[in-house]
């Protein structure tokens, strides 16, 4: 009678445990674990480098619809991002129509393994909004009182192929530019000239912090072709960038390019860290 019960006790606790661990095993297949996670701000430390060029989609769903590319951000006058121009439309670039958007709605999310930046609109949206006119941003067209169309857009094309390789040049002919008339596209490329009047370098990048303002310009230093350059990074604060009469952009700093080349060297895995070694700040 003893063995009976016990038989009947060690039968019941089993089906039990095998009850439990299949509908415990059922409730995971039937509703997995989300596989979409928010990383960060789309600033956060981030490079501006990584954002441009970066595909953004309507939403975190796993049916997501693409809806353009990042072409480009734009500064306000304190120096924080406060637009992403978005590329809508289109193929290939031709007959792309580019929109502005909040900087400060975008988020960067982890789709599956993929990182997504995700805009909560859509692409009809995005397309009744009016062009996002960039001629307010080219130092070229500003420099005139009306430019044509056509002229506008041979002094951008001038701007944006501007190969200045002169060891020094006239500051006084040159115009500076306020933040809010800068856009990321313009900076990446600028030529920096420091002490003297001396050219030091070209601006490589630009660092974004968590709050969406410029922390930093990535200066490359030295080298050739982009061959053994050195990447500095300069702090926002008190930089010069100006224009010339033919829309070719400058940034002035008042180091020496031997400064700059003895400075610690900008590494993307420990700036967070070691920002107060790795940055250079400019004096008044």
């Amino acid at each position: 009678m003893v063995r009976k019960i016990l038989a009947t006790v060690a039968t019941a606790a089993l089906m039990s445990t095998v009850l439990c661990t299949a509908g415990a095993y059922a409730a995971n297949t039937a509703k997995p674990a989300a596989q979409t996670e928010v990383v960060a701000p789309v600033t956060d430390g981030r490079l501006v480098s990584k954002i441009m060029g970066a595909a953004v989609y309507d939403s975190t769903a796993d049916d997501a619809t693409k809806i353009g590319d990042v072409n480009d951000i734009v500064l306000d006058k304190n120096g924080n991002a406060k637009l992403v121009v978005i590329g809508v439309g289109g193929f290939l670039g031709v007959g792309e129509k580019n929109v502005a958007y909040d900087f400060n709605k975008l988020e960067w999310i982890n789709k599956n393994g993929d990182r997504w930046l995700v805009a909560k609109t859509t692409k009809d949206e995005l397309n009744a909004q009016p062009n996002f006119d960039t001629a307010a941003y080219d130092p070229a067209a500003a420099s005139t009182t009306q430019p044509t169309k056509s002229t506008a857009d041979t002094q951008a094309t001038t701007a944006k192929t501007d190969t200045t390789a002169t060891a020094s040049i006239d500051k006084s002919s040159l115009t500076e530019m306020p933040s809010d008339k800068i856009s990321a596209a313009n900076l990446i490329g600028t030529n920096v000239y420091g002490a003297d009047d001396a050219k030091v370098g070209e601006i490589g990048d630009v660092i974004l912090t968590g709050d969406k303002k410029v922390d930093s310009i990535i200066v490359d230093v030295g080298g050739f072709l982009g061959i053994g350059e050195k990447k500095v990074a300069v702090g926002m604060e008190n930089l010069k960038f100006m224009t010339d009469k033919n829309g070719n952009r400058y940034l002035y700093t008042n180091f020496t390019k031997e400064q700059l080349e003895a400075q610690t060297a900008y590494d993307k895995a420990t700036y967070a860290q070691n920002r107060d070694k790795q940055r250079i700040v400019i004096s008044k």
